[in-house]
């Protein structure tokens, strides 16, 4: 039954065998992350059903095992039935002339306790004789208990032995199991003995012969501890191959994950490389427009600027004439300020904050500043001593407030916007709520045409080993980013 047990005991096993090799303990608050349930899923049913064959085995082979000792028991002592009617029947017939005799004097009595008394048949084979009163009459191993009545004794199990010989052969013989001294044991501890009696109706005489039990427990005992043997290294080859078994399914498992965890962290290297390389770009082109574009655009307005200077030093003297150019040279003029504040925006876009200069705080509170309005009010707030995050991980952090408060805007009609950022020195958690009418995540999600700018900000978190968590209702929306420090 210990084996079972350590089959039972398995799972936990291969569970503290697991954590010991990825080195991983975790806190009894931590979740099992995907790999570990997956592990944990797959081996678990296995494990389960190994048990159970096990059990099944295991009580299948008690069963046969009491089935074939009780066999052997019930076979036995039909053989020694068999030899101990067959003993009283040759006794009978040794003593048969004199009983037949018809005489009952002392000599003739004699005579027949005589020739009983010189049957053996092995160390421990003897008749015995005693008189219905319970005297014993005849004894060759024990001669002391004759002249002895033993009417009341009991044996060690509370029974009258002789009342219930005596009773017996009265019936018409038979046998009788009972508890007796065994001549041949060095000690006086009564063991089981079986015997067959019958009466001697003209003599008054009990007579019977009997077998110890004590060979046949032994050997049975002897039986019992091979059987045991038997079944207990069946269990144990059965544990041996189901933990090989499921050694080698969570070793193919971990094979399996740990390549698929390469894969993972390949692809999330190169997403990584991406959102760097859009980074440089969009850096680049804002540079493009600050520097060039809009140069160009500002040396345009100045020649417009000095040419409607001119046209006014002219105007003086054809003021007919000139109002025409002037009012197309303002126009020009109006046109380019336009341009140069949609271009303010499209760079404020492309590169809204300069990250290494302001750091992740103050970028996050120029941003709630950027949106401050009398229509909106944004604040930002924050708890704990910031630290220095990866350049990538600020820029995350910076395109989910940008992304969350943008569509706070746009979306959720909201009149308020509370951006806070907490540092609790396992990791950074950025989270932005505000009081808008929200919506149905659910169908944005199914929706491929919309929720671009959600899985956006999804991707940049998980891309640095984070979680984005959103929850909405009628009574507002909230965003919390999440990233470890390690």
């Amino acid at each position: 039954m210990e084996v079972v047990s350590t089959i039972l005991w398995m799972p936990t096993v291969v569970w503290r065998c697991y954590k010991v090799t990825e080195g991983i303990y975790e806190n009894k608050t931590t979740k099992m992350n995907l790999r570990n349930k997956i592990i944990w899923f797959a081996v678990t049913p296995l494990i389960v059903a190994l048990g159970s064959i096990a059990l099944t085995v295991y009580h299948r082979a008690a069963l046969l095992e009491q089935q074939q000792r009780q066999s052997i028991e019930d076979a036995y002592k039909d053989s020694k039935d068999i030899e101990l009617k067959n003993y009283s029947t040759l006794a009978e017939q040794s003593i048969a002339y004199l009983y037949g005799s018809g005489r009952a004097d002392a000599a003739t009595m004699d005579e027949a306790k005589m020739i009983l008394r010189s049957l053996n048949y092995g160390p421990d084979g003897y008749f015995f004789l005693f008189d219905l009163q319970g005297n014993f009459l005849m004894h060759p191993r024990q001669p002391e208990l004759v002249g002895q009545n033993l009417w009341d004794l009991r044996d060690t199990n509370g029974d009258p032995s002789i009342q219930r010989l005596i009773s017996r052969a009265l019936e018409g013989g038979g046998l009788v199991d009972y508890m007796w001294q065994k001549p041949t044991n060095q000690n006086t501890v009564p063991v089981p003995k079986r015997a067959y009696v019958f009466v001697l109706e003209n003599w008054g005489w009990v007579l019977g012969t009997g077998v110890y039990l004590d060979d046949i427990n032994a050997a049975l005992a002897r039986l019992d501890k091979q059987a045991s043997l038997n079944i207990f290294d069946t269990m144990l080859w059965i544990t041996l191959i189901s933990f090989l078994s499921v050694i080698a399914l969570v070793l193919g498992l971990m094979w399996n994950i740990r390549g698929r965890s390469i894969v993972d962290a390949q692809l999330s290297a190169l997403a990584q490389r991406i959102i760097k390389t859009q980074e440089a770009e969009r850096t680049r082109i804002a540079s493009l427009l600050h520097d060039s574009i809009k140069s160009m655009l500002l040396a345009i307005k100045m020649k417009i600027e000095l040419g409607i200077y001119r046209l006014e030093e002219l105007a003086q003297e054809h003021p007919q004439q000139l109002t025409d150019p002037k009012n197309t040279f303002s126009e020009a003029v109006s046109l380019v300020d336009t341009t140069l504040v949609d271009m303010d925006g499209v760079i404020h876009d492309l590169l809204p904050y300069n990250l290494n200069a302001l750091g992740l705080e103050g970028a996050l509170r120029s941003c709630a500043h950027h949106f401050d309005s009398d229509a909106m009010q944004v604040e930002f707030d924050v708890l704990g001593m910031m630290i220095e995050l990866p350049s990538a991980a600020q820029q995350a952090l910076l395109l989910v407030a940008q992304e969350a408060i943008a569509n706070a805007k746009k979306y959720s009609d909201a009149k308020r916007v509370s951006m806070q950022l907490e540092n609790n020195l396992r990791d950074v958690t950025l989270v932005i709520h505000d009081n808008g009418h929200g919506f149905n995540i659910g169908h944005v999600n199914d929706d491929p045409k919309r929720g671009l700018g959600l899985r956006n900000m999804k991707e940049r978190i998980e891309a640095e080993s984070g979680i984005l968590q959103l929850t909405s209702s009628s009574s507002g929306t909230s965003v919390i980013a999440t990233i470890p420090l390690n």
